[in-house]
């Protein structure tokens, strides 16, 4: 059951006020989404940028709203003898204020995690590690910014014994305020990258704002676990955190033992446990290392850690494999994309233990979040496939074109698209059992539309104003995909 508030708690966490009605002896967990709202919750009324939560107020009442808690100062005519309406200064800081209480009142260890990339992998391994020995709660939202977090700390069972969390920040300031609300036990940095560069401007400020996340550790019982050797990053963080309570991936002590189209099966220094990974690629095992640190610092042995890890999955956009059309296996790499992670993804796709197959085809979307240096970057990532061997590259969309201008003289076929359809009419007719396309890029409409094309090829034309919760728009066409 996720954390319980009074009236009166309510009150003295968010310094609000009864604005109308009476205080009640009921008490309910708290909700920030009207569609999800169940009766004995409190609603409270957040902003967002397409809607006001303080438009459904007379809904949440409907719905069974113990109360709402709304911005004072403002008219509420609809309010009836029953409602009961508390009032503060800010809704979205009364979001956090109260997720801060749950933190404080159910005290789980709690791992927070972040990085350049993997850190939405990263968490997935975490979770499936602790889950063997611990009550674990970890964050689920794909967007991992304040209000996502206070969500996972509001919804946080009252039993849980670990928390593992995804921060994710675009510029200074924002890790360290993420970080002070949910006070880590254990700080993760996956790695640091060229993610970002737009808002942060160069590699160091990359690792400034990573490390933050380091500042909200206790000297005297914080674990720091970096999955990258970066000298910028390994600086910073003897800078912030001086610990002998810093772990390091030392690549040298990981060794992939063995490859197959399945799993990836590794050893680390010092242990005889074989750890067996469903994932290839050397990002996918910097991601089980740190996972695995952090196994080890809550006390769980090799043995478990393994047992934890093998029982991970690839969910939607991060390496699983699907059968498409004509037999062709398709790789969803499309979650999110870093010149680094791409690097890594290609890398393992051309492996040949890992992907048999004699054809491969290799599709890239954007890397977003690049700034200035975007096109240049991108041009970069299209010299480096240029010394590699495979037989074709199709590129989606204006930035990932500028992939294709970088590989102009390489010994494989080029090929830039401007959307999903273009892409799917450039490959079908190659598609078959000896065929592996790899799909890769920062997430996008296009990306998943031509993942869902090559899977399963329905496209359909559908009449103005029909809704489908299965129909993916492609741009540039007046058609739909239906998944």
């Amino acid at each position: 059951m996720s954390a319980q508030f009074n009236a009166q708690s309510i009150l003295d966490a968010t310094g609000g006020r009864i604005i109308f009605g009476e205080i009640p002896d009921t008490s309910g967990s708290i909700c920030g989404d009207i569609r999800e709202l169940k009766a004995g919750q409190w609603f409270i009324a957040l902003p967002d940028t397409t809607a006001d939560g303080h438009d459904y107020l007379e809904e949440a009442m409907h719905r069974g709203a113990i109360g709402c808690v709304v911005v004072d100062c403002r008219q509420y005519p609809f309010a009836a003898p029953n409602s009961l309406l508390i009032g503060v200064s800010s809704t979205l800081q009364a979001y956090y204020e109260l997720a801060k209480v749950v933190r404080r009142r159910v005290n789980p260890k709690v791992i927070a995690i972040t990085g350049s990339s993997g850190k939405s992998t990263t968490r997935d391994m975490c979770s499936s590690i602790l889950s063997l020995k611990f009550r674990t709660h970890a964050s689920l939202s794909y967007r991992p910014d304040a209000r996502s977090l206070a969500m996972t700390l509001l919804t946080m069972p009252e039993t849980t014994e670990v928390l593992v969390a995804e921060l994710a920040q675009r510029g200074r300031g924002q890790i360290s305020w993420l970080g002070a609300m949910i006070a880590p036990d254990i700080a993760v940095i996956t790695n640091i990258g060229l993610a970002h560069l737009d808002t942060l401007g160069s590699i160091e400020n990359i690792a400034a704002a990573k490390c933050e996340l380091l500042e909200c550790l206790s000297r005297d019982s914080g674990t720091a676990i970096l999955g990258d050797g970066n000298p910028h990053l390994l600086k910073r963080a003897e800078r912030v955190f001086e610990s002998d309570r810093t772990l390091v991936l030392d690549e040298n002590n990981l060794e992939a033992f063995a490859v197959t189209p399945e799993t990836t099966v590794f050893v680390l220094s010092g242990s005889d446990t074989l750890f067996e990974l469903k994932a290839h690629g050397s990002g996918y095992l910097r991601d089980a290392w740190c996972a695995v640190a952090c196994g080890r610092v809550l006390g769980m042995s090799d043995f478990h850690i393994a047992q934890g890890l093998h029982a991970y999955t690839a969910p939607r956009g991060r390496g699983n494999k699907v059968i498409g059309v004509s037999g062709a296996l398709i790789i969803d790499e499309s979650y999110s994309a870093t010149p680094e992670s791409v690097r890594a993804a290609v890398t393992a796709f051309l492996d040949k233990r890992a992907v048999p197959h004699s054809r491969k085809y290799i599709v890239l979307g954007e890397m977003q979040e690049l700034g200035d240096a975007s096109d240049g970057i991108h041009s970069k990532v299209g010299q480096w496939l240029s010394e590699l061997h495979f037989d074709g590259l199709v590129t989606i969309g204006t930035a990932a074109a500028n992939i294709a201008r970088g590989a102009r003289n390489a010994g494989f076929e080029t090929f830039t698209c401007t959307n999903a359809i273009e892409a799917y009419n450039l490959l079908s007719s190659k598609l078959d059992e000896t065929t592996s396309v790899l799909v890769d890029g920062s997430d996008s409409t296009e990306l998943r539309a031509v993942i869902k094309l090559l899977v399963s090829s329905r496209i359909a034309k559908l009449s103005p104003g029909t809704k489908s919760k299965n129909a993916v728009k492609l741009s540039h066409t007046g058609n739909f995909l239906i998944a």
